[in-house]
């Protein structure tokens, strides 16, 4: 998401345009199908290949027809959610739920694989790296967990089986809950042979997560580390006014006020909407010349900005697998008179050195496992492992043959929000 000045302009331009066109009688479906189907075949990135013939007024829902009109060759993304999730999340940082992801082991087990710090969960111990066994009583499997936790309704309450990681049973209740997400999910700094390490899982590119990035980083800057790892790995991205921020921290103190991200638009719009973002200048950030990152194929949007921002000007390491590959962003486009946010892509971004269209995802420097079995921190962990060692020994490793590598470990629903909202 972005949030600068033209954009603002753009969104009131667009709803005028929308609550000029109301009339009393119609459906309001209608309406906003129509309104939905002009702007993108104006501002979307891909107008130019957009299906032919298309009647917005057959489909039954938004989303049924931005379905329609994605341009499938690379568009995953482009969404319309309502303004409840959009709000909630990217603007107040709430979720409905119990606050945990969970994936998968290699065995197959649904395993938490990080909880948010301030709900019931977290409080009661449950930790990365648990086993859910049991829901309500009835054994748990991926196809099956959504349908046992239940809807995101606050009150919701099941009784969860837990195994612990000293294969220990815990049977918890818990009380589906409005939580305050905190995006900083782990940070501490590692000392690996007199090697100070700064080591901070970021899970949210929302508006909560400054405080929580000062927080960690004012920890960093005074323990005088000397490596930096930043575990993006269940990232789906964002707003790029907390991806800046968090470059500022990075790499603001040597390059701030360099050019960071350059973000080009459909040729209609090209010069009108054009813009390169700088680094904030950080006078207290880090003094590195290189940064290590944790990706998987969830990794995604903002935090492949960010892994590809600070290539040019500082060495940046991927460790774990490909990212996702979404080298492109939306803009959020509300309607004033209906209950929807449209997202559609608009623009594709590229680094200083005008790197971009990763389609195929950042390309793995230190291949590793995502290793569900063991909590964040855990030198012990596959991912974070993997950089210690290299740390230790600049050995590159060869790439795992285990049937993990690279795979998609997480369990995620199919609600619209989910490519940003992991959490449940």
């Amino acid at each position: 998401m972005n949030k600068i000045t033209r954009t603002v302009l753009f969104l009131l331009l667009f709803v005028f345009a929308i609550t000029s066109c109301k009339r009393d009688n119609d459906d309001t479906t209608e309406i906003v199908n129509r309104e939905i189907y002009n702007l993108m075949n104006d501002y979307y990135l891909w107008y130019d290949k957009l299906p032919a013939n298309i009647d917005p007024s057959a489909y039954a829902t938004p989303s049924a027809l931005m379905d329609a009109l994605r341009y499938k060759t690379f568009d995953q993304w482009s969404v319309v959610i309502t303004k409840t999730e959009y709000y909630q999340y990217f603007e107040e940082g709430k979720m409905i739920g119990h606050g945990f992801l969970l994936g998968l082991d290699e065995n197959d087990n649904v395993r938490v694989a990080f909880v948010y710090r301030s709900n019931q969960a977290f409080d009661k111990g449950v930790k990365r790296g648990w086993i859910v066994s049991r829901v309500n009583g009835n054994s748990v499997n991926p196809s099956n967990v959504f349908n046992l936790l239940g809807e995101s309704e606050i009150g919701i309450r099941n009784r969860i089986t837990f195994i612990d990681e000293d294969g220990v049973v815990q049977e918890l209740t818990l009380t589906k809950e409005e939580i305050e997400i905190t995006p900083v999910i782990h940070y501490e700094v590692l000392n690996q042979n007199d090697t100070m390490i700064g080591y901070m899982v970021f899970q949210d590119f929302i508006d909560a997560a400054n405080e929580e990035l000062d927080e960690a980083f004012t920890l960093f800057a005074s323990e005088g580390i000397d490596e930096m790892i930043v575990d993006l790995r269940y990232n789906g991205g964002g707003s790029v006014d907390v991806a800046e921020y968090l470059a500022g921290w990075l790499i603001g103190k040597n390059f701030g006020n360099q050019p960071f991200v350059n973000f080009r638009h459909n040729d209609k719009y090209a010069g009108e909407m054009d813009t390169t973002i700088n680094v904030p200048a950080k006078a207290n950030g880090l003094d590195l010349s290189r940064i290590f990152f944790i990706g998987t194929s969830s990794t995604a949007s903002a935090s492949e900005l960010i892994i590809n921002g600070v290539k040019p000007f500082v060495g940046s390491v991927l460790a774990g697998s490909a990212t996702h590959g979404k080298p492109v962003g939306m803009y959020a486009i509300p309607f004033i008179n209906y209950d929807y946010v449209v997202l559609p892509v608009m623009f594709k971004y590229t680094n200083a050195d005008d790197e971009g269209d990763f389609y195929e995802g950042l390309p793995v420097t230190l291949p590793a496992e995502d290793d569900l079995t063991k909590d964040f921190g855990d030198p012990e962990e596959g991912s974070l492992k993997t950089i210690l060692d290299y740390i230790g020994t600049g050995i590159v490793p060869e790439k795992s043959t285990k049937s993990t590598a690279g795979r998609k470990n997480l369990i995620e629903s199919d609600k619209p929000v989910n490519q940003f909202l992991k959490a449940y």
